[in-house]
């Protein structure tokens, strides 16, 4: 473990100014043991972060972090992390369109997981070979805008290859919701409005939402079609050693 004295292993969510959804997936039953605490993290952007919370990213031995958004997200919320030591990987999981109009489907989280799982799986497979390579003392945060959507996927396709017990990888997924209520997904319903949108409860949903039920089914159709999440992910460009790595990586 990497953490200072001031941290503890055993930490499900960290309280870092600026950011919302920050917090540790170790802890979760798998079929050889546990994840492990203090590897992976994930998170909403990182565009608020302070001197702060630099040092709290520092202090959880943050060695990678992995930015899914596309270059216009990046360029209108940067993130503030410089004079961290860890190396950022940019592998945005969508370009610059809306990822609704990317899939072709209407507004909804699960047309559009759906879409990221048949079209965008090779970008999925990119970010989880950051995990799988990442060194041993070397912690990977893993995020998008909200750490909802491409992060929740990520996270939960590489905890589930790496054996975590599917109702735990959902109830990590269904947390988010409850850390962005208030004023995150405040702030975030109110820029829609501003930009002349209504909100309908497709829209809210899209937003602030991450529901169980959604995550349940889209692992149950993945395993049904592929046998495994890791086949699945074989079929997106990872290779047997590569998963083996992810495995020894989160599981204790």
């Amino acid at each position: 473990m990497t953490a200072d004295d001031t941290l503890t292993e055993a930490v499900r969510r960290h309280d870092v100014p600026g950011v919302y959804n920050l917090r540790d997936t170790g802890g979760y039953r798998a079929a050889t043991g546990t994840s492990r605490w203090g590897k992976l993290f994930r998170s909403d952007a990182l565009h608020r972060i302070d001197d702060v919370g630099r040092a709290r990213l520092a202090g959880l031995g943050i060695a990678h972090v992995v930015d899914l958004r596309g270059t216009d997200e990046r360029e209108t919320a940067p993130s503030l992390l410089e004079g961290l030591d860890a190396r950022v990987h940019h592998l945005p999981v969508f370009d610059d369109a809306a990822p609704a109009v990317q899939a072709g489907t209407p507004v909804g989280l699960a047309p559009i997981y759906d879409h990221m799982v048949d079209e965008r799986g090779e970008h999925l497979a990119a970010a989880i070979r950051v995990i799988a390579e990442a060194g041993d003392d070397e912690a990977v945060l893993v995020h998008c805008t909200a750490g909802k959507d491409r992060t929740g996927l990520v996270v939960a396709f590489a905890l589930r290859a790496a054996g975590v017990d599917r109702d735990e990888v959902v109830a990590d997924y269904a947390q988010t919701s409850d850390n962005l209520r208030g004023e995150w997904a405040d702030a975030m319903l109110q820029a829609f409005t501003e930009r002349g949108h209504d909100l309908t409860p497709e829209i809210v949903e899209l937003v602030t939402a991450s529901p169980a039920p959604i995550m349940a089914a889209l692992l149950e159709r993945i395993e049904q079609q592929h046998g495994s999440m890791a086949a699945y992910l074989r079929t997106r460009g990872l290779t047997d050693a590569e998963l083996e790595r992810l495995t020894a990586a989160l599981i204790d």
